[in-house]
């Protein structure tokens, strides 16, 4: 079953095309990673299902529910979660004061000055599963200025998880870091359930073909294959455009 549907998306900057009649159908508990060279619109993409970019025609259909032009906001609590190629962290909280201020959005509890947020039991147990599920449960005190490149990108899935999605974006989650912080990355995307839907953008092949059930291959905004990773790698158009003969 379809959790999203994307129907002749199109999104234009004058006369630049960043995605030109974009078809894509996204099957609930799918693992789907784009790639694409530069410039190939990947991040505009996510950007409309986001709710960042409104497209200039076209459809987003989330759970059968039409999202194209809705704020991020109502996007997100619809069940649509977001990570973002520059991490947006606040670096002189903790980790888990960063990651509890997430839960309490989404929750909706209000904010009571003379109650300390440590003594609201349930949004404390949640902040701190949601650690432990991305394995920083031990640094939950840190501050997150002091973390590792790799481990703040760690917080900001934290985050998007506290949000509770169903379908969870990830611009480049891998971007910038060591092998050792990447292979920690792939573990932990392998690991989620399969409740939760994926849409992954990603530059490195390695972490695409060991991740992806559907690779989508995006070519000046325009969608030029998607298929399983053999379809796709024995494609000669995304060989001789991307991934090179050689792949």
């Amino acid at each position: 079953m379809s959790i999203l549907r994307l129907v002749d998306l199109t999104k234009t900057f004058g006369s630049l095309l960043a995605t030109d009649c974009v078809n894509l159908s996204i099957d609930a508990g799918e693992r789907h990673v784009i790639i694409g060279p530069n410039g190939a619109g990947k991040t505009s993409l996510l950007n409309q299902i986001s709710g960042q970019l409104r497209p200039t025609s076209g459809r987003i259909l989330f759970k059968d529910v039409e999202i194209a032009g809705l704020a991020p906001e109502r996007i997100c609590k619809l069940g649509v979660g977001r990570t973002f190629q520059r991490n947006n962290l606040f670096n002189r909280l903790s980790v888990l004061d960063n990651v509890r201020l997430a839960v309490l959005a989404r929750r909706g509890n209000p904010m009571n000055a003379f109650v300390p947020m440590a003594r609201l039991a349930a949004l404390e147990s949640r902040s701190v599963e949601i650690l432990e599920l991305v394995g920083l449960g031990d640094r939950r005190a840190a501050l997150v200025r002091t973390l590792s490149y790799g481990e703040q990108r760690q917080v900001e899935i934290a985050i998007a998880l506290a949000t509770e999605p169903d379908l969870l974006l990830l611009d480049e989650p891998t971007a910038g870091m060591s092998p050792a912080e990447t292979g920690q990355m792939v573990s932990f995307v392998a690991a989620l359930p399969r409740t939760l839907t994926i849409l992954m953008i990603e530059h490195d092949m390695q972490v695409v073909f060991s991740l992806a059930d559907r690779i989508s291959v995006l070519h000046y905004g325009r969608l030029l294959a998607t298929g399983a990773p053999a379809e796709i790698s024995r494609n000669e158009s995304v060989q001789e455009i991307y991934l090179g003969t050689a792949h």
